[in-house]
Parts: structure tokens; sequence; C-alpha cells
């Protein structure tokens, strides 16, 4: 039996979160939480106990070159360099502590680049459902992922004055600017600052579910820090009401009691509608992102050993970067990291260190290498099954080329010309490696390209190059990763389940950054399509599209997309996972479009969207200011006749069914019941209620929650006797129908119901429990004869009973 408690924002100290809504310059706002997952035991941060020698070790590195800004540069910049120089090729630190410490800093900057870009690189399916799990995870922000954040940012102006802003107890920032604009990032760093000098607990704050902020919602938390993502106004709704402004006004105070303090994000549109009446100076003056120190602190976080001066005066970059926002800053970056990592490039007479070639490969890389691929599809004698084995390398990346192999044989069947891959008539996997110009990994058999973002340039290549392909590859690259294919067994010794789910990660990852570069949701509607049958795959895809609706500067377009799934009616697996993301972290901290997606697909009657509700009722119930607003669209549902009726039944179910522990009792009472807390607390109405029950007694004979809600209430009524009137008036009030053969079979279901719970005679009845349904009986008894007598007055003009 699942029980719900108010809980506090930082309950889960050990959890991470994602950050929502926006980019940042020097980071991309990405996830905010621990970069490493329990899955990464080489390069994780967060791993399993790295020791407190380790900890202390990497937090006193980054606050002693904290201590050095100022000297050769802006301070994050300076900062980040030093950190740095102590991994590099002039350090002579032989502390193995530190070294460790150094290696767990550079390895979790690299994956917290890669999350920021969605772009998971090559991570084992272990690892990366772990980092998918934590971006989902909702609590306080850990230490060692704000000092991950603080190594790489790289401060804009007025940051400095920002911070000292901050500290002062009761602080409130708002910081308006436009997602993809560093405000989440900025927010994250200041919050680590925060955290790095004053110990202060930080993490994000749900606005709730209602248009008015309400102040209750703020924790009792001593020196703490908060950031509140504003949710945006949304299908002709208004999310915050427009005396948010004066409302800062009470909220600084209250947090100057607890001497805690909140970051407010929002946009300048937003801002301009509910900024009247706000505290003077509550928004900062902050310069953008500087593209270059933007790219300065990362490489050197990540790769303190390469000369990031000779990189970022070149002209060539220089140019690549200017007036760019951060994402693209990050992706420059990577192909920077991926040119220093790749094979030596052949050395001539006017580049002998191949340096300028490497520089070429990062410009090429930026125009999708459109000329090379050009040249290379146009070489006489390409075959098609070669064209295709360059499509699923690229797609597939890192994949085992056995995996590549068969699955390009599949793409050829897709395409109507098949290849068999038995004997030796097609061509093998070493010639067609040599034809797509790739290496393969003698140790685990796995092909690298060497060239960055060559693979991603691939598939932007064949997606323009062949716009009557596209359908199918669709259709095939979703079916990939599930079990359709029957070929695949016969050339592969085995297809685990982790194959399956690598597969799946990396075509996830691809359709979701595809989807939202382009604004089409084509691959991500076909990847839930085919893969809703498949409990492993359908958690993949919830997963990688509740991780998508929080990232920075995906997430605008993913919450569209969910709006327009939870409307639609012809495919049922669409609202369904629209359902499942408002269920997880989208449903706690954007609880008013949850609430809209889930209005919308309430009106489905497929019965995988009507179990998804119950877990999604139970996600928005947890936030005390959304549950009048959920409530009263349960009841609305409930109501007869109503085109939702079947989901109001399942809601309400969910909530009738849901309990919570009060001082030890051994029978948890009912939420809805519960009537105690503070004087604007949520407390259903006894109408509604009425209502509620009614449509639940409706249901079928196979449905168990009603059998399991009745006996709930009946054990609460029978363990504490002061709610019995209550629950006795709640059961009699939803057999009130004016339809006389619906009430007669709720009257029915209910005495069913009863008499499932106490049974009599029975040898181990239960004597107290007995009287107990004896009376609801006699009341309900009694309410039929009451309503027989109004229909059939026993004196004609006497006047009856006023009922």
């Amino acid at each position: 039996m699942e029980s719900v408690a108010p809980g506090n924002p930082f309950d889960r100290a050990n959890a991470v979160r994602i950050g929502d809504g926006d980019g940042d310059g020097d980071g991309d706002d990405r996830a905010s939480r621990d970069p490493h997952g329990p899955g990464d035991e080489q390069a994780g941060l967060d791993g399993a106990d790295n020791g407190a020698h380790t900890d202390s070790q990497l937090r006193n590195g980054l606050e002693d070159h904290r201590s050095d800004e100022g000297r050769d540069g802006p301070p994050s910049e300076s900062g980040a360099n030093g950190i740095a120089a102590r991994t590099g090729p002039g350090s002579h630190d032989d502390d193995p502590g530190v070294r460790e410490a150094q290696r767990m800093l550079r390895a979790a900057v690299a994956e917290l680049r890669q999350e920021a870009l969605f772009n998971f690189g090559e991570m084992t399916a272990v690892k990366l459902t772990a980092v998918l799990g934590q971006l989902l995870e909702h609590s306080e922000l850990p230490r060692r992922y704000l000092e991950t954040v603080r190594a790489v940012f790289a401060e804009p102006v007025g940051y400095q004055t920002t911070y000292e802003a901050l500290e002062e107890p009761g602080a409130v920032l708002v910081l308006p600017r436009e997602p993809g604009a560093g405000r989440t990032f900025t927010a994250h760093a200041l919050l680590a600052d925060l955290h790095l000098r004053t110990g202060a607990r930080v993490g994000p704050l749900s606005f709730g579910g209602t248009e008015r902020f309400p102040l209750r919602l703020l924790p009792r938390e001593q020196n703490a820090g908060y950031l509140l993502d504003l949710p945006a106004d949304e299908d002709e709704t208004v999310a915050v009401s427009s005396d948010f402004g004066a409302l800062l006004h009470d909220i600084q105070q209250s947090l100057k009691n607890r001497s805690s303090r909140l970051i407010v994000l929002t946009t300048p549109e937003q801002w301009q509608r509910i900024r009247g009446g706000a505290p003077r100076g509550v928004v900062p003056e902050l310069g953008k992102p500087d593209p270059v120190k933007v790219a300065r602190a990362w490489l050197s976080a990540e790769a303190p050993e390469l000369d990031t001066t000779r990189w970022l005066t070149d002209g060539r970059i220089r140019e690549l970067l200017a007036g760019q926002p951060p994402s693209d800053v990050l992706q420059t970056v990577g192909l920077i990291l991926k040119a220093e990592q790749s094979a030596a490039q052949e050395q001539v007479e006017a580049d002998p260190d191949g340096f300028n070639a490497r520089v070429l490969s990062v410009v090429k890389a930026r125009t999708d290498w459109r000329e090379e691929l050009l040249k290379w599809h146009k070489r006489p004698g390409r075959t098609d099954f070669q064209r295709n084995f360059l499509l699923v390398a690229a797609l597939f990346r890192s994949a085992t080329v056995a995996h590549v192999y068969v699955k390009t044989a599949e793409l050829c069947d897709h395409f109507k010309t098949p290849v068999s891959l038995k004997g030796q008539v097609a061509p093998g996997v070493v010639e067609l490696v040599d034809e797509i110009e790739a290496e393969l990994d003698p140790a685990d058999d796995t092909l690298d390209f060497g060239r960055p973002g060559w693979d991603d340039a691939v598939l932007s290549y064949f997606w323009i190059d062949r716009p009557a392909a596209r359908k199918t590859f669709l259709a095939w690259m979703a079916e990939a990763p599930t079990t359709k294919t029957k070929n695949t067994n016969e050339f592969l010794e085995s297809f685990t389940t982790d194959d399956r789910l690598l597969l799946a990660n990396r075509v996830g990852a691809f359709a979701v950054r595809w989807a939202t570069r382009h604004r089409k949701p084509d691959p991500l509607e076909r990847i839930v399509s085919a893969w809703q049958r498949d409990p492993v795959l359908w958690k993949t895809a919830t997963d990688l599209i509740s991780a998508a609706a929080l990232h920075p500067t995906m997430g605008r377009f993913i919450h569209e997309l969910l709006l327009r799934w939870s409307k639609n009616r012809e495919e049922a697996a669409l609202p369904r996972l629209a359902v499942d993301v408002c269920a997880g972290e989208f449903g706690r901290r954007y609880t008013t479009k949850a609430l809209l997606r889930l209005g919308y697909a309430a009106g489905s009657e497929d019965g995988g969207v009507q179990k998804s509700l119950h877990a999604a009722v139970r996600t928005i119930w947890a936030d005390p200011t959304a549950r009048e607003a959920l409530f009263n669209s349960i009841i609305d549902w409930c109501a007869p006749g109503a085109d939702r009726h079947v989901s109001g039944r399942r809601s309400f179910a969910a909530l009738a069914t849901l309990t919570v522990d009060q001082d030890g009792e051994t029978v948890p009472e009912p939420v809805l019941l519960l009537n105690g807390g503070e004087d604007d607390e949520f407390r259903p109405a006894l109408k509604d209620l009425f209502v509620g029950w009614s449509a639940l007694l409706t249901s079928t004979d196979d449905d168990t929650e009603p059998a399991e809600a009745l006996c709930l209430w009946m054990d609460a009524a029978h363990q504490h006797p002061s709610l019995r009137p209550l629950v006795f008036s709640i059961f009699r009030g939803a057999l009130n129908a004016p339809d006389p053969d619906l009430a007669r079979r709720l009257r029915n279901r209910l005495n069913d119901l009863l008499y499932a719970w106490q049974p009599y005679p029975a040898p181990d009845a239960d004597a107290t429990r007995v009287r107990l349904r004896h009376e609801l009986a006699d009341l309900l008894s009694h309410d039929r004869s009451r309503a027989v007598a109004r229909y059939h007055p026993r004196v004609a003009g006497r006047s009856t009973e006023n009922v």
C-alpha cells in the first residue's frame, strides 16, 4: 500500500536532478545532477564511496585555485586553467589522491558536456541508463556536481556583483532571459558559489499547481538557496499571476527569516507581464557569456594537457565561435577534443605536427563534411550496400561491427534491395570498413571514423540526399532495437537485452536531437509507436523524452510535443507516453503544464492511457498546491455523462487508494479523509466525494480498485471512530442517483463490497467490524425506504418529511 507525506526538497541528499528550461553559455544549462552514476566506476564522481580523502582533495584543489583568480586573466579562466595545470605535462604532483581527484574532475566535465548536448558518445548501455535515470531525479544539487559546474563556468561581466547580492540573507534575484542564453547554468554557478562559500544547501523549487505562487511552498530550511523556474504561458492559459513581482516582497521577508535566498528564472516577455510592484534591484546586470571564454573553460578543465591558447587564437576557430550561443560553443569544444584524440593526421612539410589539418577538420565538421561526403558518394562503383553500411555505422556509433553488419542487411531489405550475408558473396566486414574509411578496433571490434562530427554529418547527408527514403529509414530505425527481426540471431551469437538497450539509447538520443533541431516529431513518434509493447524499450523512450523535456535547449519543443500528443486520438501510444512523462519529474517541476496535458489525455479510453493516469495523478497530488485543481478536474471527469468518465473513475481510484501514515498508526488514513494541516490546505468537498465514489462504484466487476478503496475507508472508520460519520455520509451520498436503476446497481455493488470487507457469518468474524457493516447497511436501507416513501406518500395531501 503506497503512502505519501509532505517532504523536504532536500530529503534525498545524494540524489540529483536536471536543470530546466534553458541553456547556458558556460555549460549549456544541462542536467543539474551529479554528473556520474553508480554504473560508471571508471569516471563517476558519485560512484560507490570514493572516500573522504578523494572528495576532500577535489574540493581543496578547486578552492585553492579559486584564490588565484585575477592573476593571469578573468577569474573563471585562471581558475579553470589552474585546475587543469595540475594534470598537465609540467605537473610533478605524485599524490595518488590528488591524481584521482583530477581524473574524476576531467571525467565529470566530459560527461557533463555530453549531457548538455544530449549526445552520450560512447557510453555503455548500463552507464547511459544510469545517467538518464539521474537526469530525472529531483533533489538537492550535490556538492560534486556544483564543483564540476564551478570548474567550467566562465563568468560574464557583472557576475561577482551579482553573487555578492545573492549572498545577502533574503536575497531574490530574477534572471529574465530566453532559453539558451545561459540563465540556468549561471544560476547553478551562483548556487555553487553560495554552497562552497557558505555551506548553504541548494536545489530546485517547484512553482506549484496554481497561478499565484504560494508562500508556504518556501521550505523552512535554514541557510538554503533555491532555484525557481517559472512555467511558461501556453495554450491560451496563464501560468503565473500578474502580481508575482509584488509578491516578491513577501518572499524576501520569508527567506530573510530563514537566512535563505532565491533565484527566479523567467523570460523577458513573461517578466514584462508579471514584474509590476517588484522590489528594486532584483534583476542584476549580467553580461552575455563570452564564447571564447566558455570554450577555454571547458577545454582547460576536460583536457588540461591541450594547448588551449593555440586553438583559441587561431582565426578560423575564433570565427566559428564568434557570436555563438553556448550550445554551439560546446559543439565546437567537442569537435576540438575529438580532433585531438583522432589518429595522427598525414604529415606534410607545411604542417609538421598536423595542427592545421586538425583545425581544418573542425571547420569542415561545422559544415557537416558536406564536400567530403559528396565526393565519397560520387566515387565510381559505389554500391547501395556500402552506403547503407556507412549510414548504419554512423547511427550505431561505437557498436560492434557485427551489429552494424547485420543491421545493414536489414536496412537493405527495408529498401527492397535484399542482400545475403551467408557465404562470401557479399562484401565482408574488413572490406566495408575500408570502403567507409573507418578504423576497426581489434580489441572490441568497434568502428571509429576518426573525423570529428563525421557520424552526425553522415546522417544529415542521408536525410537531405534521400527524401524519398526517409519514411522507410525511420520505420527501420525504430524497429532496430526490438525483437521483431528474425535474422538477428542467425548472424550473431547473441543479441542480449543490454545490446538492445544500447541500440535503443543511441537511436532514441539521435531521434530526440534531430526532432528538436528540425522541430519535426516524426522520428520520435515512430519510436514511441514501435516501442510501446516492449517494457524495456518503453521505459527507455519515457526516460529519453522525460530528460529532453527537462533539457535546457530542447525542453520548450518537447513541452509543445507532449501537449500535441496528449490530444492525439489516433495513436494511443502518444497520449500514453505524454501521461507517463507527466508521472515523473516533469509533473513535479511543471505541475500546471502536467495538469493541462493530463486533462487532454483523459479523453482517451485506451487501457494503457488509463493505467498510466493512475501514476500521474499521484505524482501531481504530491504537490499540495496542485491538489485542488487536480481534484476538481477529476470530479468533472467523473460527472454522469461526462466524455471522460473512465479516466475520472481511474483517477479518483488512484486518490481513493492513496494513504498516508500518521503518528505510527497501524491503519494509514486515506488522503481524501485527512482533516488537518494548515488553514489553506485543500480539503475535498463532500458533494464532490459523492460524485467520485458514485463513479468508482460503476466500474466493472473485474476492477479491483473499488474493493481496495472500500477496504481502506472502512478500515479507517473502524480504527478511527471520529471518521465514521464522514465515511458513512460519503457512501450514502454516492448512492443518491436520480436514475432508480442506476441507484439500485450502485447500492448492490456497495453491499457486495461491504460483505467482502467483512463477511458474516464467518469463523473468524470480528464482532466490531460486523456491527460496523450492519450499521452502514441499515443506514443504506433506511435511505432507500425514504426514497420510496418520497415517490409513494402514505397519506394523500399530508406533508411528507423534508428530505
